[in-house]
């Protein structure tokens, strides 16, 4: 039986394609570009990195048939790969954090991370947004929880997050697999339609990483921070 927090989530999704589609996006959006991978705008945010058996299965059951469709969007490498569990600060140049907020930051998912357990995304069903395709994971209300835990702790100490959402009450999981360098084809469209109720499977999350890097995690502007683990008694959806 489904939970009634995922059948939120998905009604959520279905909410924010539908304001994509009409091009009234409510939340913080990563502007369309040319250059995903050399971009130097820097964010303040914290990821689970999807593991390499699951980035590998997105990259041949998604990536390559997207690919062969609209082969000069951005797609995502299996490395950068990540599913973002809490941002704090959005990308910018120069970037809007310091190296205090950063410490602080650190301070405080040390503080209440490992209190949480972990917690694992059904992966199923991609979405379409107004400058991306995300593979959207579904799960129980740890996610809210934590979360919510994480804003009140960086409200605290005036660090709040600065990106918009839909809801501050309900979340998703969400690996972002392709950016648009433009407006796809009606090619692409019909691939992403015939792949959108693809079910990938089961994600884990154990580990959570404070980071910097750019909008696509790009090795080159990846610094990892800290790493946070979530307590072993797991909830599953």
């Amino acid at each position: 039986m489904e939970n009634p927090y995922s059948i939120q989530q998905k009604q959520i999704v279905a909410q924010l394609e539908k304001l994509s589609a009409k091009n009234e996006p409510k939340a913080t959006l990563v502007d369309m570009q040319k250059d995903y991978k050399n971009d130097d705008q820097i964010c303040l945010t914290s990821l689970s990195f999807v593991e390499k058996k699951t980035a590998d299965k997105i990259t041949e059951k998604i990536i390559k048939p997207l690919e062969k469709s609209g082969p000069d969007h951005f797609y995502f490498p299996a490395d950068s790969m990540h599913i973002t569990i809490k941002n704090i600060r959005t990308i910018h140049k120069p970037p809007l954090f310091t190296p205090e907020d950063i410490i602080k930051a650190d301070k405080l998912f040390k503080s209440i991370i490992p209190k949480f357990p972990s917690f694992s995304f059904n992966f199923k069903g991609l979405a379409k947004f107004p400058t991306s395709i995300s593979l959207i994971g579904y799960c129980d209300e740890t996610l809210r929880k934590l979360v919510q835990a994480l804003d009140r702790g960086l409200n605290e100490i005036s660090l709040p997050d600065n990106k918009k959402y839909i809801s501050d009450e309900i979340f998703f999981g969400n690996i972002s697999i392709c950016r648009f360098t433009h407006e796809p084809s009606d090619k692409f469209i019909d691939k992403f339609t015939e792949l959108k109720k693809i079910n990938i499977g089961t994600v884990l999350i154990k580990k959570i990483n404070l980071i910097t890097c750019n909008a696509v995690c790009n090795p080159k502007t990846r610094n990892i921070i800290n790493t946070y683990e979530l307590k072993n008694e797991q909830t599953r959806y």
